[in-house]
């Protein structure tokens, strides 16, 4: 029998991944396509509270730890203003219209 992992370190998985018309140049000179990560509410609000490291979405115990022991960010002084900054808002996925009214849409216009 398995241990169950503690609630807090679910992992941050996105449920899309978008791409944008944006890409990043590394001090190498190398060009890197930008993608849009699209997570669950759930996940908005942890990385938002500070639970969650808005880089690369290391899972913390504690909020606001000094600097995410993955990847180095400065969580408690500068990841709320990242977050504010970065944070694009709701996506919606997929259609918001049915598809037995899009069925009748489409029969209107044909």
């Amino acid at each position: 029998m398995s241990a169950e992992r503690p609630r807090w370190a679910k992992p941050v998985v996105p449920v899309a991944i978008e791409p944008v018309d944006q890409v990043l140049v590394l001090g190498s000179g190398r060009r890197q396509a930008e993608v849009q990560l699209v997570l669950t509410d759930e996940d908005v609000e942890r990385m938002r509270t500070g639970y969650v490291c808005a880089k690369c979405l290391q899972v913390f115990e504690r909020p606001w730890p000094e600097r995410c022991f993955a990847c180095g960010a400065p969580i408690r002084t500068e990841q709320a203003a990242y977050f504010a900054r970065e944070y694009g808002g709701e996506v919606v996925l997929g259609s918001r219209i049915s598809l037995v009214d899009e069925l009748a849409r489409l029969k209107e216009e044909g």
